[in-house]
């Protein structure tokens, strides 16, 4: 009998652990500074609360594991906010890098062309004294040019993927205010 009570505690703080992680379904936390009621998009993180300011005008949809932002009076644009599980705690050394970025130039559409890397920089910000990895790639599909940049997060046992797909003409201004919103982060 006190061994099967054991058992059945100890999955049961199994599960509770399980769910004690990220997850991207927002809800709306509101706050006020200096008078004006500001908003800001709240996740639950096992007993705590993560909180993002997605950039000003964009729509907003999550699930748990995936945040999508849209933002307004733009087409072919994607921007999603992902998470994915780890082993171990992660580091952006020479060798993770290099699978990263492997990782990133096979995960452009199918039919893609001339896929470059533009860029690779680590810590260009940090966030929650987390380290960050930025990539930036190009690649050409259906005779559209496109790039895409993607904030590699390291949490814990998790990494947070910050991905930003557009034309290329658009990318500048939407990766300066998509980048612009991972400051915001709080908890994470």
């Amino acid at each position: 009998m006190v061994r099967s009570l054991i058992l059945g505690f100890s999955s049961l703080v199994f599960v509770a652990t399980a769910r004690a992680e990220l997850q991207l379904t927002p809800s709306i936390s509101e706050y006020e500074l200096d008078g004006v009621k500001l908003k800001e998009l709240a996740f639950p993180d096992g007993d705590k609360k993560v909180l993002y300011q997605q950039p000003h005008g964009w729509e907003y949809s999550g699930s748990a594991n995936q945040l999508t932002l849209r933002p307004p009076n733009k087409t072919q644009v994607e921007a999603t906010i992902t998470k994915t599980p780890m082993a171990e705690a992660g580091k952006f050394d020479d060798e993770s890098v290099k699978k990263l970025v492997d990782e990133a130039t096979a995960g452009v559409p199918k039919g893609s062309q001339d896929v470059t890397v533009v860029s690779q920089e680590k810590n260009p910000l940090m966030i929650n004294r987390k380290e960050t990895l930025l990539l930036i790639l190009h690649y050409n599909l259906f005779g559209q040019s496109y790039n895409r940049s993607i904030l590699f997060v390291n949490r814990d046992r998790e990494q947070i993927h910050c991905q930003l797909t557009s034309r290329e003409s658009d990318f500048k201004e939407l990766q300066k205010a998509f980048l612009s919103s991972q400051f915001s982060w709080q908890n994470l």
